[in-house]
């Protein structure tokens, strides 16, 4: 798949003579900005997201111009595009309260409407209607803690009003954090919220590219730009820690019972947000803000090559050998005990547990399979290659954004949960191994989540 990713997002960009498409959200946004608050130097934290952005709306544009081509309603497709490139470039370059909100409010606006481009789809109108009941929810919690922060600091200038927030009264402090928590919640899909994702299939494959990148992970943006007001609180950080584990234990879930690839590739998009507000929670922002970059690159890059499946010859998968599951329980126990007594233990210790896990999830995908010395000697090397990456990415933003929050859990509990992920992927590898299935309700529970309504009779007509 990812070969196949490349070479569509090589094609399009290659073939796009229209800039104008993707440079139009950079003028709006830019002209926003200066006429809200003038020039003033931007966080690391701005810099590395608006960057992302504005690298993925421009591959998104290039591969909208062949993708739409035969759609009536293209020039509004384009326009919704770039008005929601822009409102997002706002709220995450904006340093004023009422403009945050407002470019907050409109992305998720913008963003519900293009689920449901397709408005001839009794589904994509249902999808569209869903989104935005979710992002209400999501922006009327926004909107409240944002008056209470401001209302606190008298001033509509986030800095100032983040240097005010650690004097509000327990009450207002946890309120107004928890509050933001239930934002960031909804925005990034996690349960109760996950099923406006999931049944967001019917927006274009581009909006589902561009969502991926810039929407659904603005939920981790919101706690590391008002990260203050929950450190004040600590019943908020431990609310994200517990909301980010259960969804990203029900996103692997619903990820593996899914046949079709958009939406297995949306429950994986669940759990890794899971793990991103469960990153904030525990204050490691240097690892949650790797992974906005890095699962929003990627996800965006599996979802512009998700056509590439059709017409592809199906080929049986090879079954995963108990050999295969022993040898990446070795790796991982290895891996988890370097982790544990020489690194630094804290919440990025969770982050470095995730490259564990990818790494053994690649050694047992083709150890199982019948393969040479040389080809096996090669996936060794991969594995290295992609725990040695992860690493070096964490260390570099690291540099960039050294912003981090007193540890939430003592050493042993971190140590306790990193080797709960470990264990439980484990198990759910020996699972496979042995061919066992999943208790009837709970397969049944993840098969349908997030499911629309069947139409009604006079929908279809």
């Amino acid at each position: 798949m990812t070969a196949a990713i490349a070479r569509n997002a090589a094609a399009s960009t290659l073939t796009s003579r229209h800039p104008s498409i993707w440079t139009a959200p950079v003028g709006i946004a830019g002209l926003a900005f200066l006429a809200a608050e003038g020039p003033r130097p931007l966080s690391a934290l701005q810099l590395v997201i608006a960057g992302m952005i504005l690298f993925v709306g421009a591959i998104v544009a290039a591969f909208s111009r062949r993708f739409m081509r035969s759609d009536p309603r293209r020039p509004s497709y384009f326009a919704r595009t770039a008005l929601l490139i822009g409102s997002v470039l706002l709220f995450v370059l904006t340093n004023d309260l009422l403009a945050f909100a407002a470019a907050w409010v409109a992305s998720g606006i913008l963003l519900a409407s293009l689920i449901g481009h397709a408005n001839a789809l009794p589904e994509a109108r249902e999808a569209a209607t869903r989104a935005r009941r979710t992002f209400l929810i999501g922006d009327l919690a926004l909107l409240a803690a944002l008056a209470i922060v401001g209302g606190h600091g008298g001033t509509t200038d986030i800095s100032a009003a983040l240097s005010r927030s650690g004097s509000l009264s327990p009450f207002s402090g946890h309120l107004a954090a928890l509050l933001l928590v239930v934002a960031a919640a909804a925005r990034c899909a996690l349960p109760p919220f996950s099923a406006w994702l999931l049944s967001s299939m019917t927006a274009p494959t581009p909006v589902s590219a561009l969502m991926h990148a810039g929407l659904v992970n603005a939920g981790g943006f919101l706690l590391l730009r008002l990260a203050p007001v929950l450190e004040a609180a600590p019943a908020s950080r431990y609310a994200a820690v517990g909301l980010g584990l259960f969804a990203a234990l029900w996103g692997l879930g619903i990820m593996a019972v899914r046949p079709d690839a958009k939406r297995a590739l949306a429950g994986s998009t669940v759990s890794q947000m899971g793990f991103m507000i469960m990153s904030c929670g525990l204050g490691a922002y240097a690892a949650a803000l790797w992974h906005i970059v890095a699962h929003g690159l990627f996800k965006a890059w599996l979802f512009l090559g998700a056509g590439s499946l059709i017409g592809m010859r199906q080929r049986e998968g090879v079954p995963i050998s108990r050999a295969a599951v022993r040898m990446a329980a070795l790796v991982a126990l290895l891996a988890g005990v370097y982790l544990a007594f020489t690194a630094e233990v804290g919440g990025e210790l969770v982050a470095l547990t995730l490259a564990v896990a990818a790494a053994a999830a690649t050694l047992i995908a083709g150890y199982g399979a019948p393969a040479s010395r040389r080809a096996r000697a090669r996936l060794v090397g991969l594995v290295a290659a992609l725990i040695a990456a992860n690493a070096a990415g964490l260390l570099l933003i690291a540099s960039l954004y050294e912003a981090h929050a007193e540890p939430l859990l003592p050493s042993p509990l971190l140590i306790a949960l990193a080797a709960l992920f470990l264990v439980a992927w484990l198990l759910q590898a020996a699972r496979m191994a042995r061919g066992a299935a999943l208790p009837p309700a709970l397969y049944v529970r993840l098969l349908n989540a997030g499911a629309l309504p069947a139409p009604r009779t006079g929908d279809l007509a």
